[in-house]
This record gives C-alpha cells, sequence and structure tokens, in this order.
C-alpha cells in the first residue's frame, strides 16, 4: 500500500497524541505519509476543504461541531472521504448514526494498534471495518429511529449469537480470505476454522459462502 495521510479529529491531546504514536511505531510507519491534527468536527471539515486525506480518523463527542455532524458534512463535500469512527463508547445510537453519515468504520479508542492498522487497511482498500464489540452491536435488535434500523427486523427475528471469534471468522470469510488463511493468521489449525464455518452456516441459516457474504454486507462487514 503507498503511503497516506490521514487526520485525527479529536478534542483531547493525549488521545491525539496516543493514536500518533500508535501509527508512527513499528511496522505502521512504513504506509503513513503525514498525520495532521484537529480538535473538533468544524475545523475537520474546513481541513478537507484545504488539504486531501485518505483516512480521518473521527472522534463523535466534540465542541462546536461533533464527530456525526462533521462527517455528515464530509461526506456531502466528498462522497469518496473515507471516516472511521474512534469513540471510547458502543452505543447504538452513536455507531448506527456515524455509519448512516457515511463512516467507514468504527472503532473504539481502546483498541490494538494491529487493529487500528488493519481497519486503515481495510477502508483504504475499498472495505469497511467495525471492531468486535461494535460488530456485535449491530447485530443485536435496534429499537432506535433511524431508519434503516427497521429494515433489519428480518435479522433480528433470527436473533443470532454469533461469538467474537466466529464473527472475526465471518468478516474474513467476507473479505476473501480461504480457511487455510484465516487458521494462519489466528495460528489455529484448519479444523477448528472448518467447524467455527460449519457453526456460522448453521446459527446464520445460510448454505454458502455466498450466503455468508450476503450476510456479512447486510450487517456491514465489508
Amino acid at each position: 500500500m503507498e503511503k497516506i495521510k490521514i487526520l485525527i479529529a479529536d478534542d483531547h491531546k493525549l488521545v491525539r497524541t496516543g493514536i500518533r504514536y500508535t501509527l508512527t511505531s513499528g511496522e505502521n510507519a512504513n504506509f503513513i505519509e503525514r498525520i495532521d491534527e484537529v480538535v473538533n468536527g468544524k475545523e475537520a471539515v474546513e481541513r478537507a476543504k484545504i488539504f486531501t486525506y485518505d483516512i480521518i480518523l473521527m472522534d463523535i463527542n466534540m465542541p462546536e461541531m461533533d464527530g456525526i455532524k462533521a462527517t455528515a458534512q464530509l461526506v456531502k463535500d466528498n462522497p469518496e472521504i473515507r471516516v472511521i469512527a474512534l469513540s471510547m463508547h458502543s452505543d447504538d445510537y452513536e455507531i448506527r448514526s456515524m455509519i448512516k453519515a457515511g463512516a467507514k468504520g468504527y472503532l473504539l479508542k481502546n483498541t490494538g494498534s494491529e487493529v487500528l492498522a488493519n481497519a486503515i487497511k481495510t477502508v483504504m482498500g475499498g472495505g469497511k471495518y467495525y471492531s468486535n464489540e461494535v460488530a456485535l452491536k449491530l447485530m443485536e435488535p435496534y429499537d432506535g429511529d433511524l431508519s434503516e434500523s427497521k429494515n433489519s427486523s428480518a435479522i433480528d427475528k433470527r436473533k443470532v449469537s454469533l461469538t467474537r471469534r466466529e464473527l472475526e471468522v465471518l468478516r474474513l470469510i467476507a473479505n476473501e480470505y480461504t480457511n487455510e488463511e484465516i487458521a494462519k493468521k489466528f495460528e489455529l489449525s484448519k479444523r477448528t476454522i472448518d467447524s467455527h464455518r460449519q457453526n456460522i452456516l448453521s446459527k446464520l441459516q445460510v448454505k454458502n459462502t455466498a450466503g455468508l457474504i450476503k450476510y456479512a454486507i447486510r450487517l456491514g462487514l465489508v
């Protein structure tokens, strides 16, 4: 992957410093060309009009303009822009509001450096990336008034309960990983991954990989 430019929007300097350190340490530094920082959504929108960023890491609760409004404005100004939400909270409303606003990913701030790097690479590749906690939230029934939430009732009625490992395996399957590649990534046997795959097929009531991918897309995992 070519080196990329990143904008961090967060009103806490300590958080911005931590993210910057994470992205410029070790192997992560190999794909970073530039990192800029702003302290609220309004500044993020204004900065994006002047400079072109490959990824914007967006906090949600910020003064002047929050991350949800800022993301919506950024996407309106440039539909190709890639925003990844970074939040302390896995609140249903905030998660779904950020996705509806156009965010391509949603991570919690306690995520590890490898997950953050993977999220950036996935989004840069045209995919979407939600941390396990967030993806599990998206699988739960939602009683809010966001327009798309009511349309997901067919999924919710299944009351599917995938484990964190099964959810990650589903994400990788949908991103065209083979069972062998998944086994190697998790340092598990292929037989174990085969078992996870069969459990997922059974829980989701689908017959093949196409069904798994369709379900993952509906959940926003890819």
